[in-house]
């Protein structure tokens, strides 16, 4: 938090200015914007792929819809992996302990090594098993082979001696492996996106069917990446809501009794779940009438005329 003091109980701002320029502010708009043009490009790209595989008509504008989304989600996924490097490396600074839970990360290293895959044991801080990259997770966060990353053992010391006592350690397994969903996802729909590009982009739509519905299933990668981001975003961050002002278990009512929080949670689920049965119905519908001949009114045309 940025542009505030504390007065009377609260946070009042005092800077909009600061706001404005908050840095996670500037690392995390670009992240949704690109996560929205990918999206958009891959339930494009999957809609079209659906259409190649049924040889609808006009198949023309379903080779024109995969061509333009292609390139638009390969320059999306392009841009958000480019700039997803930066998130990461503003978040090793600002949110150290997220960094570490994210590559299961115990002991601070340098130089540090990237896991490629760990099985590791919360309760006693250790790996179990792991396969890593030395040097990798160095470069990641400080764009060079060597250099120190804070690992969790170092950094619930340092939060103990700043913070009182008290366990600083996120949920270590969620935040490693939505991690590695997010960016396995992010980059299974790199190449997907290159691949659809190069071959589009030649004229060439002779895809093996099976290669189209790997593009229409495709469709559902960049949900599958920020679903898993967000559960990782909101896991690793714990046990701040606030991070180093207010704890996640001091922002529990006293006040509200469990059964309004069971009631609302309830209600908050059901309407979601409608709102995606609706979605969903909405989206077969329209996806599998595609795009639908609509032929010029000439009475409307010859209005148009006389009134210019």
């Amino acid at each position: 938090p940025v542009g505030y003091q504390l007065a009377n109980g609260r946070a009042e701002m005092v800077d909009f200015t600061a706001l404005l320029t908050n840095g996670h502010v500037w690392v995390q708009f670009p992240h949704v914007f690109f996560v929205g043009i990918t999206t958009a490009s891959f339930f494009i790209i999957g809609i079209s792929s659906w259409h190649l595989i049924k040889k609808s008509k006009n198949i023309e504008l379903y080779q024109k819809s995969f061509r333009i989304a292609s390139f638009a989600g390969f320059l999306g996924i392009l841009l958000l992996l480019i700039q997803g490097h930066y998130q990461g490396q503003y978040m090793a600074k600002i949110q150290p302990m997220k960094m570490a839970a994210a590559e299961a990360l115990w002991n601070t290293e340098d130089p540090a090594a990237f896991s490629l895959f760990t099985i590791g044991n919360e309760k006693t801080r250790e790996d179990v098993f792991a396969i890593k990259i030395p040097g990798l997770l160095s470069f990641m966060t400080h764009n060079a082979f060597t250099g120190s990353v804070e690992g969790i053992n170092d950094l619930q010391a340092e939060y103990e001696k700043k913070y009182g006592p008290g366990d600083y350690v996120p949920p270590v397994a969620i935040s490693y492996w939505m991690f590695r969903i997010m960016v396995g996802a992010g980059t299974l729909m790199f190449f997907i996106a290159a691949f659809a590009l190069y071959k589009s982009a030649k004229g060439d739509f002779n895809f093996n069917p099976i290669v189209l519905k790997l593009f229409f299933w495709s469709l559902f990668l960049p949900h599958i990446a920020s679903a898993s981001g967000w559960i990782f975003t909101e896991a690793a961050r714990q046990p701040w809501i606030v991070f180093g002002l207010l704890q996640t278990k001091d922002a529990v009512s006293n006040t509200v009794p469990a059964s309004n929080v069971l009631f609302s949670l309830t209600a908050y689920t059901l309407l979601y779940a409608v709102l995606l049965f609706a979605t969903v119905f909405l989206w077969k519908k329209y996806a599998k009438a595609g795009m639908i001949d609509h032929e010029p009114d000439s009475d409307n045309i010859e209005t148009v005329v006389n009134k210019a």
